[in-house]
């Protein structure tokens, strides 16, 4: 199992607005970063439940609809995880490492590591250990979406298409769906329409750094899609941002990986696992321990994390353990898959 420049490893084939309980808060009022744990009790295992005793098993990433239920892919588990009303059900799969489609418990995962949802509620994995995106219905039906169970690389019809191990998913208020291939170096997308395309690099490069410069993708990953509808992507510790035209440029971080917030280039990142982004443009990452926040004018700040631990409480003095998947609600909160303390943490801003 590996993953060229992450914390993950699997295949050793493969490279490596808001409103907070209906008061206004206007922009540049001094907000304060609230971390609490929403579910798991930190022990590896597997439990549904009461909300802080169910127990998971390395924790991927999360989603979350309107209604702030939260799905999980609790990866080593091979199960969709659902969380509403303080309780934790298994949503789909059964623990069975495998690919199998049907409903619910009848499906099967083999390491289910990213997750999407579209506006009809519908949820979208990738599998760490399958290239194929899985569709999965509010009823809890699973089915094979698109590619094919080869890793590989290829454009075409839903179908044929083939996707390398990929890391980054999200999808657009048209219906389409887009991949970070982390395997390929490359953005896909798949239309609602039903093909396959890469969007990213094209045909003719495109891709800048703040010089001018060509620079190429290294391993890319989480996947975000701004207001405006340019996309942006992770690619180790930089942001990249891609813009409809097809034009691809370093948004924030530098040459060189670190620690240093500040604007654009001269920020440092470590290692970039997944991106949200909120109503007004604001990108937050999941960095080593850390979860940090990219204005849309590109200033980066650290607002939760430090050093690796479990630890609740205000921003600057809360611990996560290898932090993954973000999600963020309809009030702009920030849920996280905190992947080695085995639980689910929320970022409230109050």
């Amino acid at each position: 199992m590996e993953r060229s420049g992450s914390t993950l490893t699997i295949k050793s084939t493969q490279k490596n607005r808001f409103k907070k309980n209906n008061l206004r808060v206007e922009p540049g009022m001094p907000q304060k970063i609230i971390v609490s744990t929403v579910a798991g009790d930190g022990t590896a295992g597997f439990l549904d439940g009461s909300a802080l005793t169910a127990k998971f098993k390395s924790p991927l990433d999360v989603a979350v609809l309107h209604d702030g239920t939260i799905y999980v892919a609790d990866a080593f588990n091979s199960r969709i995880r659902k969380i509403q009303n303080d309780i934790v059900t298994t949503f789909a799969g059964n623990g069975n490492a495998n690919i199998t489609n049907g409903n619910g418990s009848n499906a099967r995962f083999k390491i289910p590591s990213r997750l999407t949802l579209d506006f009809a509620g519908n949820l979208y994995t990738l599998d760490a250990a399958d290239p194929r995106i899985r569709k999965i219905t509010p009823s809890a039906d699973v089915s094979v979406y698109a590619g094919s169970s080869k890793f590989g690389f290829k454009d075409g019809e839903i179908f044929v298409a083939q996707f390398g191990q990929s890391f980054g998913i999200a999808s657009d208020i048209h219906g389409n769906i887009y991949i970070a291939d982390s395997q390929n170096d490359s953005i896909r997308k798949i239309s609602f329409m039903g093909r396959v395309t890469t969007i990213a690099p094209g045909s003719t490069p495109q891709i800048l750094d703040s010089r001018g410069h060509i620079t190429q993708f290294q391993c890319i990953a989480g996947t975000a899609i701004g207001k405006h509808g340019d996309l942006f992507v992770s690619d180790v510790n930089r942001v990249k941002k891609i813009t409809q035209a097809g034009v691809v440029s370093i948004f924030a971080g530098g040459y060189q990986k670190g620690y240093v917030d500040g604007k654009g280039v001269a920020a440092k990142f470590s290692q970039i696992e997944d991106l949200v982004i909120d109503q007004q443009d604001n990108i937050y990452v999941t960095d080593e321990n850390r979860v940090r926040k990219i204005t849309s004018q590109g200033t980066v700040t650290t607002i939760a994390g430090s050093i690796a631990g479990y630890k609740d409480g205000d921003g600057d003095v809360a611990m996560f353990d290898g932090p993954h998947g973000l999600a963020i609600d309809f009030n702009g909160d920030i849920y996280v898959a905190d992947f080695n303390n085995n639980r689910i943490r929320k970022i409230s801003f109050i």
